[in-house]
């Protein structure tokens, strides 16, 4: 059974019933493919994009990467993990459409590139590593074609059989290519994509899924199952989702690009605005009435004990 936290006058999708947690959403992603005890399911996520290395196993790494500068852009991974075969692996969902998400991967494919060079050895050649960006859009800046997963290497310009180097790959998977009904689907791959776009608006797992080897993402993807501080972050993810793309719309319905940019800015310095402070009012008190502990209201709307007391 669902359970109801909103009130049907508060429209938000995907958060006024939850059975499920959002796997597109990057906290999600990465609580359930980047915790350890869930390399079970990695395994099965990175051989569903990688089938031809045929991995027996992953171990996670650290995700967070610094710059080398102190100026320099650190980066954060939403799974990092170190294959059987000795690949270094590195995946990243992306919900929001992102223009430069092409260039993100490749940004993100120094790092390790970097750190696996140390001081006096004498090669430069690092460890094989392949940097995937599943994306829950259509790549734009990308020739288009109808295949769900895209692999890209360093090739010759005239002839794509010379390779620079088989040390580097980058590899896309865009989720809305798979456009399949749920009676459709025939493969461990497509199920797991499918689900990892669609569990979060599912109220049970499909009877397609028995047998299938994911029951465990159904089970541990269940909000009431998680403990209190992890449902308060969840709820804190997506309500931060929504808020950029409320900000988004806005500015696009304005025609100002750039009043969504200063905005964003703005909401940083001076806070939450207060129509952002009585839709987090008006969720608290549905939270509250549905008897959801205290501490995990105000973590996910940012209240104060006080102001949750008080409704």
């Amino acid at each position: 059974m669902k359970t109801n936290y909103f009130p049907p006058s508060i429209s938000i999708p995907g958060l006024d019933t939850i059975t499920f947690i959002d796997l597109r959403l990057n906290f999600a992603f990465n609580h359930i493919f980047g915790t350890r005890g869930n390399e079970d399911l990695l395994l099965k996520l990175v051989n569903a994009i990688l089938p031809e290395l045929n991995i027996q196993s992953v171990s996670l790494s650290s995700q967070s990467q610094s710059g080398w500068r102190r100026d320099a852009r650190s980066a954060v991974f939403d799974v990092n993990c170190i294959a059987s075969d000795g690949h270094q692996i590195i995946i990243e969902m992306q919900y929001r459409h992102q223009d430069d998400f092409n260039d993100r991967m490749l940004f993100y494919s120094t790092f390790p590139i970097q750190n696996s060079l140390n001081i006096g050895e004498g090669t430069y050649r690092f460890k094989p590593t392949i940097v995937v960006g599943i994306t829950d859009f259509i790549l734009s800046e990308i020739k288009p074609n109808d295949r769900i997963i895209n692999y890209y290497s360093t090739t010759n310009d005239v002839d794509s059989e010379i390779h620079l180097s088989d040390n580097l790959h980058h590899v896309t998977v865009e989720l809305p290519k798979l456009k399949k009904k749920i009676s459709e689907l025939s493969t461990p791959a497509e199920l797991l994509f499918y689900a990892i776009r669609n569990i979060g608006t599912m109220d049970r797992m499909p009877k397609k899924y028995i047998g299938s080897g994911l029951e465990k993402l159904f089970e541990i993807c269940k909000f009431a199952a998680m403990d209190e501080m992890t449902q308060a972050e969840y709820i804190h993810a997506f309500m931060a989702e929504l808020d950029l793309r409320s900000q988004k719309r806005t500015a696009y319905n304005e025609g100002k690009e750039e009043g969504y940019a200063r905005g964003k800015a703005e909401g940083k310095a001076e806070g939450r605005s207060e129509g952002e402070e009585q839709k987090a009012l008006e969720i608290a008190s549905s939270l509250k009435q549905q008897d959801i502990p205290p501490a995990v209201i105000s973590k996910a709307t940012g209240l104060s004990p006080e102001q949750i007391a008080a409704l």
